[in-house]
């Protein structure tokens, strides 16, 4: 058994569709779902866990639910359009409140209880939740790889900042060719 988890972090529409709330570029959001999908499917033939984590806060955070534009990077209400998941998936789905994906305790007593050491992280934004789920992932002791390729953002400053930031905790940085195999790692 293969003791790695792909985590893909907050695939959904307010991110990744033209009229969403804190959308990224067609460019980009084109690149992340598409690479998504072909990380899914060498996930499942290489045994990996999936675990989609969705951006989300309850119905009972009335401020939120009222001014969700001035929460940034924190979410967008459960059960919302904009919330839906935008790529196929039939893993584990796992809803968060803040940036690190660890603050819902059920991703850590997933990974330890399926004995996952090595996670394999893409998604959106990456100097907000994705940056954040890593840090919290490193911190915890799992080794990550960030697909640089398959990590979006609003703008080019803030994907370089989140990227450096993982690379900064400890995180590996590959484009997705390496991870799928099409070419080897550098040395």
């Amino acid at each position: 058994m293969d003791h790695t988890a792909l985590l893909l972090i907050d695939l959904q529409r307010d991110f990744l569709e033209v009229n969403g709330r804190m959308a990224v570029s067609v460019a980009d959001a084109s690149q992340v779902v598409s690479l998504a999908n072909r990380l899914i499917q060498h996930g499942v033939s290489a045994g990996w866990k999936l675990i989609f984590i969705k951006n989300g806060y309850p119905k009972s955070d009335l401020i939120g639910n009222l001014f969700p534009q001035r929460r940034g990077d924190r979410g967008f209400p459960w059960g919302g359009a904009g919330s839906s998941v935008i790529v196929p998936f039939s893993g584990l789905v796992l809803t968060k409140s803040r940036p690190d994906a660890f603050t819902n305790p059920e991703l850590e007593e997933t990974l330890t209880s399926g004995a996952v050491h090595q996670l394999v992280v893409l998604g959106v934004m990456a100097e907000g939740c994705v940056r954040a789920t890593v840090k919290g992932a490193t911190s915890r002791g799992f080794g990550v790889t960030v697909v640089s390729d398959a990590v979006a953002s609003s703008r080019g400053l803030f994907w370089r900042f989140g990227v450096r930031s993982m690379k900064n905790a400890g995180a590996i940085a590959k484009v997705s060719s390496e991870i799928l195999g099409l070419c080897p790692s550098p040395p």
